[in-house]
């Protein structure tokens, strides 16, 4: 994969602020702290492109990120979105990001998929199934990817069955990823293409 273009387009704390939806796009998102910012720089092959934290919950508006790959259907944004779970944070914001999050995956015409970060070593968490069923209520069959990060920190005879369990939990394509090694890197941008590639799958909304 040969990444000719990456480089930060826009930030909304508001979803109504994104720009026109000229490009399709691909939403990633996940609890603080699961490694979002590094997955992002990974896959962009940018060192410091998207801000990494110590501290969780940095990422407080919907950032995207204009991408140009060798591949087919190659001129895309990938977008950052908040991170959630983060307790520290006042009751508002949190709210304010999670209405921000939804506005977002509901009505945004050009996103096309959503990756849904989860570090293997938790799984799958009530935050994430919250964000997952959401996605398949305003989004019907649209394409979900389930990426199992920080895969270099558990043994290697862990991680199939850590990989099919999240798998046999929620139906949905998974991928290990390691930002460390950079596995996971070519079969991730595989899904991404493929989703980018095909026609919008209808809303719910649209078939009533």
């Amino acid at each position: 994969m040969i990444i000719r273009v990456a480089d930060f387009s826009f930030a909304a704390a508001v979803s109504s602020h994104l720009p026109p939806p000229t490009l399709p796009e691909v939403a990633f998102g996940g609890r603080s702290n699961v490694g979002k910012s590094s997955l992002l720089n990974t896959i962009l092959e940018r060192k410091n492109l998207v801000r990494t934290s110590k501290n969780p919950g940095c990422t407080r508006q919907i950032n995207l990120f204009h991408a140009v790959t060798g591949g087919p259907d190659a001129d895309l944004y990938v977008v950052d979105l908040p991170g959630y779970g983060f307790a520290a944070r006042s009751k508002g914001e949190r709210k304010a990001w999670g209405e921000l999050i939804e506005s977002y995956l509901q009505n945004r015409e050009s996103l096309r998929a959503l990756a849904v970060l989860v570090d293997i070593r938790r799984g799958l968490e009530p935050d994430d199934r919250q964000l997952i069923e959401f996605w398949r209520h305003v989004r019907g069959a649209a394409p979900l990817v389930l990426v199992a990060t920080k895969l270099d920190k558990i043994p290697l005879a862990k991680r199939r069955p850590a990989m099919m369990a999240l798998q046999s939990s929620e139906s949905a394509k998974v991928v290990g990823f390691s930002a460390v090694t950079g596995e996971g890197k070519t079969e991730l941008w595989w899904h991404i293409h493929r989703a980018v590639s095909r026609p919008p799958e209808p809303r719910p909304s649209d078939l009533v």
